[in-house]
């Protein structure tokens, strides 16, 4: 008589892994809570933490470090051969450049998420809008690094075919205080990009028939 071969979790038997085991998974618990338990609160893996406080840490430094960043040049302005060069004070601002603001805004809102998914962390109803808001936040992170490098690349380098010339060789600490605040923001992308890869292992880890 042929035996019936029933794979671990299809069905409940045998693996107990059934969607609470699933969505404690991905809030970073490494399996179902203890009977008896009476809790709702799901496991905490200190990895899942981890990461992300330091993107919580690391898009706040970035939006603040772009935030304050300023500097003022005195720039000779020559009107004719004839007059003495004016001295005209320049100022560099971060709100000057869109996507200067764009990259404060939505570290902001990255930061912002992240104290919020830590305060949710144990919250099993939580899984769905945490999972949702890690990609977008991954979105914003990478698409507002892309849009400040780009135009940092071109305050440093200028762009010949238009006739805009560089600015950083003027504005050196505004240039260089900039580009730390997109690498911390980039480390924060990737940070958050691996807790999403090490999330969608847990699930998968958990919900796996083979």
């Amino acid at each position: 008589m042929e035996t019936s071969r029933v794979k671990p979790g299809f069905n409940g038997v045998g693996a107990g892994l059934d969607g609470s085991s699933r969505r404690g998974g991905y809030m970073g618990g490494v399996g179902a809570p203890a009977a008896g338990g009476g809790g709702r609160g799901a496991p905490v893996d200190a990895c899942g933490v981890a990461l992300r406080v330091f993107v919580l840490a690391a898009t706040l430094v970035s939006a603040v470090v772009m935030g304050v960043d300023r500097q003022t040049r005195t720039i000779q302005i020559t009107l004719a051969d004839t007059l003495p060069p004016l001295q005209v004070p320049v100022t560099a601002k971060w709100s000057f450049s869109s996507a200067f603001v764009y990259f404060v805004v939505a570290n902001a809102m990255v930061c912002l998420f992240s104290a919020a998914a830590l305060a949710a962390c144990r919250r099993r109803g939580a899984v769905v809008p945490v999972m949702v808001g890690d990609l977008l936040a991954l979105a914003l992170l990478f698409s507002a690094v892309g849009a400040a490098a780009e135009f940092g690349i071109l305050g440093e380098r200028g762009n010949s075919h238009v006739r805009w010339a560089k600015v950083c060789n003027v504005y050196g600490a505004f240039c260089e205080r900039a580009m730390a605040a997109v690498i911390v923001s980039l480390l924060a992308a990737f940070a958050n990009l691996v807790m999403l890869m090490l999330t969608i292992l847990a699930i998968h880890k958990h919900s796996s028939y083979y």
